[in-house]
């Protein structure tokens, strides 16, 4: 296939499809981790290709090439995410075909083309990730992409990149002003503009309604943040921050379940406080799940919520988007004696007990005389025997339950709850698993606590006479000698800041754990201030500035009003500052303005050479002071200086140049 034709003038040069090629590169690279490894891949080649090109042009594909290559990208699209539709499928595609665009940088349109795109490609990240550290990188890029356009089409030459960048510069301060009055008036929307009713494929890391082994370890490697919490006074210790979730009540043999429990009935709680409440503000990344964490035990819930009977909190719509919330919680409570139904389902066993639990518990209970000291029997038995705390602990078969407390020996807090809730309810004891996050971060730079997906956990409420359910955390009776810290290091790093201590006493650690703290802090101020700016904070902030009266249609009027202000400051600003017109082209444009009263306007693209030859093609009895003016205007004008008797010789034939309309007698005074 003959490929396209293109005006010397109008061929992209090497430098400028080096620039593209950068900017497309760096504004795929955050998109990336949310694409499948193949689309990656796919992405990797083609960019090779496009650099390779520069260096050896011979070896860029044809246009026969290019279009076989359009196809394979996207069978591959298609391939991983059986879909050209939704927030995955879609950004996979709008990547693979940007990144293509790449292999025919072979016109300057072409290039702006591309660049444009890059605007678009900017925006599809923030369907992934809306976080400060994003925004301020995507920034970054969207500043090149404005300079790399200012370069293409604004007729700055061959100069550098300075001019370009200080063009972009001013180009950026005069949007400032006009960004943040949309942003503060600009009506709130309940749902992104972008919200087609897609959903994405992809699972969200985060706790789940099950348990079996391994299921908690394998979340507590990630390091993501889960929540942030800010306490009204000073908070509890971090060891009694139990954030309660989840609360599972059937066991299959290896898997716990909420199964039959009534944990959807919106009921006033049978908690009986007996301390003062604590009041905080919780931040919730999105989980997809209806969960609300709170400090156990939590006494009200927001207006969207109830707590159930189990005392968990529960929203009534998914967590999709960031949800901030305020809760109060008890730290010292008890709870009434629960139905006769719940105590069943509390005390129901799965097939696979074995004899030598039904044993271990009966030698408990010959010396316990009540129900809290055969509790305190099963702690003391974790505590004394040789058990281990790892996060890497030996596979379990059929029965792990039993495998775990004769055998292995070792595991993780799920390992410890399921074995301790089992031995308690074969001693006729009801219990349940509660799953949640225990502890958090402090942040001193924020000023709040940071709960991690690292910080996730898993405890057992036992039924007591006389006080209701009881927290117990088996986990923590594991004597601490015997807790694996190498695996902790290995998997969490500096993660592991609550039942793992890691060191951080050297000044790197030190180091490092303060800029992850300040980068934390610039999200959450980021998230507060900028994602999470919703209608009800935009009219407290109109009633601060004592706009409270403007509502609706008057809040659409004061955002025009305060655009036109904005644009009529920025248009004074940019006629100060615009530099005084010399002598030469304050001539030249009386010399087009008398022209044009004449019928004959000067067209954009003109010269002052192409300009005259049209004039005088059009107009012939113009021809003599039209060359002359031309004459001495154009050396003038393109050489160092102009002399003082040159600009008097202009002035004097504009002084006796008065063209007329077709039909009218040319006007010529001669002069003196």
């Amino acid at each position: 296939m003959p490929e396209r034709r293109i005006p010397a003038g109008e061929r992209a040069k090497p430098s400028q499809v080096l620039w593209t090629t950068l900017l497309v590169i760096a504004a795929c690279l955050p998109v990336m981790p949310h694409l499948r490894w193949q689309v990656n891949a796919f992405l990797a080649l083609v960019f090779a290709v496009r650099l390779l090109g520069l260096r050896w042009p011979s070896a860029m594909p044809g246009r026969g090439l290019r279009i076989l290559l359009t196809f394979a990208g996207v069978a591959n699209c298609l391939h991983g995410y059986h879909t050209l539709a939704g927030q995955d499928g879609g950004a996979a595609l709008f990547a693979t075909m940007i990144t293509l665009k790449l292999l025919e940088l072979d016109s300057k349109r072409d290039l702006r083309l591309t660049t444009i795109l890059v605007g678009f490609l900017i925006v599809v990240q923030f369907l992934f990730d809306e976080s400060f550290s994003i925004a301020a990188y995507l920034g970054v890029v969207s500043l090149g992409m404005i300079a790399l356009l200012v370069k293409l089409n604004g007729g700055l030459g061959e100069a550098g990149a300075r001019p370009a960048l200080r063009v972009t510069y001013r180009l950026a301060l005069q949007a400032l002003p006009l960004t943040l009055v949309l942003f503060v008036l600009f009506p709130r929307l309940e749902a992104p503009l972008w919200n087609l009713g897609f959903e994405r494929e992809a699972a969200m890391t985060g706790m789940s309604d099950t348990m079996e082994p391994g299921a908690i370890s394998e979340l507590v490697v990630n390091g993501e943040g889960a929540f942030r919490v800010r306490f009204e006074g000073a908070p509890p210790d971090s060891g009694q921050l139990y954030w309660r979730g989840p609360v599972l009540w059937e066991m299959d043999g290896r898997r716990w379940t909420q199964g039959d429990a009534p944990h959807e009935s919106p009921r006033p709680s049978e908690l009986v406080a007996a301390s003062e409440p604590i009041e905080y503000e919780v931040v919730l990344e999105p989980t997809r799940q209806r969960w609300l964490f709170a400090l156990d035990m939590p006494v009200t819930a927001p207006s969207d919520a109830f707590i159930t009977p189990a005392l968990q909190v529960v929203a009534r719509q998914p967590i999709n988007a960031l949800r901030r919330y305020r809760v109060r919680s008890v730290m010292s409570y008890a709870t009434q004696a629960p139905s006769q139904e719940v105590r069943l389902l509390a005390l129901r066993l799965p097939d696979n007990i074995t004899p030598r639990m039904r044993a271990l518990v009966a030698d408990w209970g010959a010396e316990a005389q009540t129900e809290w000291q055969l509790v305190q029997r099963g702690l003391a038995f974790f505590n004394r025997e040789a058990f281990h705390y790892t996060l890497l602990p030996p596979a379990l078969g059929a029965n792990p339950a039993d495998e775990f407390l004769f055998e292995t020996r070792a595991g993780f807090c799920e390992h410890y709850a399921s074995a301790f809730a089992l031995l308690m309810r074969i001693a006729g004891i009801p219990s349940r698993i509660v799953l949640g996050y225990l502890g958090g971060e402090d942040n001193d730079i924020g000023g709040y606590k940071i709960v991690r997906q690292s910080d996730a956990h898993a405890w057992v409420e036992v039924l007591i006479p006389e006080r209701g359910w009881v927290r117990v955390d088996p986990t923590a009776a594991v004597d601490p000698s015997r807790i694996d810290r190498r695996s902790a290091s290995r998997l969490l790093g500096a993660n592991a800041s609550l039942r793992f201590s890691i060191d951080e006493t050297n000044g790197f650690a030190r180091f490092a754990r303060s800029m992850r703290l300040l980068a934390d802090t610039l999200d959450a101020t980021w998230q507060n201030w900028v994602l999470d700016f919703s209608t009800e904070d935009q009219l407290a902030l109109l009633d601060k500035l004592g706009l409270s009266a403007f509502r609706e249609y008057g809040l659409a009027a004061l955002m025009m009003l305060a655009i036109s202000l904005t644009l009529a400051v920025i248009l004074l600003a940019l006629s100060r500052d615009n530099p005084p017109q010399d002598a030469l082209d304050a001539l030249y444009a009386r010399f087009c303005r008398k022209l044009a009263r004449a019928g004959l306007p000067k067209h954009h693209h003109e010269g002052p050479r192409d300009y005259g030859r049209r004039v005088t093609a059009e107009r012939p009895d113009l021809a003599g002071p039209v060359g002359r003016f031309l004459a001495l205007y154009i050396p003038s004008r393109y050489s160092a200086s102009a002399s003082p008797q040159n600009l008097e010789q202009l002035r004097a034939q504009l002084r006796d140049f008065a063209p007329k309309e077709p039909g009218s007698p040319l006007s010529l005074k001669r002069s003196r």
